[in-house]
């Protein structure tokens, strides 16, 4: 988490004013001991204000322009992962994984499902029962054996 300018800025001005140790700054702002330290050396150096934030890699390492990714789900929504890395790989010749592909949706916030998951209906059947194709089911089912372990003797009805 970054920390804001604002707060930088008063630790480093509760010790100009010489307020504390470092110790007792960081405890006073709930930061780090190792935070302080960096923000005076850095005043030190001559920079007070953060480094400017760069925002992190572009969707896709900036090889596919922000809408391809979009039109791709808005064609085919219901593709899988690899689907849509072949399909990236036909338009702009480079190939991504199937785990930056899902990163980038999620990123884009882009839903790769017709519809959200739902629960099973209970009135339709959820699975067929294996058998033959063709659908004659002329095979039987092994049914086990009851045996009992037990050394006991049967109890006889008084």
């Amino acid at each position: 988490m970054a920390l804001s300018a604002n707060l930088r800025e008063r630790v480093l001005a509760a010790h100009e004013r010489r307020e504390g140790s470092q110790r007792v700054l960081a405890e006073r702002f709930e930061v780090a001991v190792g935070t302080v330290n960096n923000w005076l050396r850095q005043a030190r150096e001559g920079r007070r204000a953060p480094l400017r934030r760069r925002g992190g890699q572009p969707l896709l390492g900036g090889a596919a322009e922000p809408g391809l990714l979009a039109a791709l789900v808005a064609e085919r929504p219901d593709a899988t992962l690899a689907e849509y890395a072949g399909m990236l790989a036909e338009r702009i010749g480079r190939r991504f994984s199937t785990p930056v592909i899902c990163r980038a949706l999620r990123r884009a916030g882009l839903r790769r499902k017709k519809r959200p998951c739902t629960r099973a209906s209970r009135s339709g059947p959820t699975s067929s029962l294996p058998g033959p194709p063709g659908g004659t089911r002329s095979w039987v089912r092994s049914i086990p054996t009851v045996s009992s372990s037990s050394t006991r003797a049967a109890s006889t009805p008084a």
